[in-house]
């Protein structure tokens, strides 16, 4: 049960890193592409992110 949930924890923040990384080269290669509401999301990823390396001591 335990296992099951870091699993499930772990594997969200993978992907909400790779979605942040597409983000930001997106964003990098194209400005006009951030809105307030993708900007307010990108926040919100890394809020959570910073929240999941924390709980598992993953330096970032």
């Amino acid at each position: 049960m335990v296992f099951e949930s870091m699993k499930k924890e772990l594997s969200e923040l993978v992907g909400l890193v790779r979605q942040s990384e597409r983000y930001c080269a997106a964003v990098a290669s194209k400005p006009d592409l951030a809105t307030s509401e993708s900007h307010a999301l990108e926040v919100q990823r890394e809020h959570r992110i910073a929240e999941l390396s924390a709980r598992y001591g993953i330096a970032a």
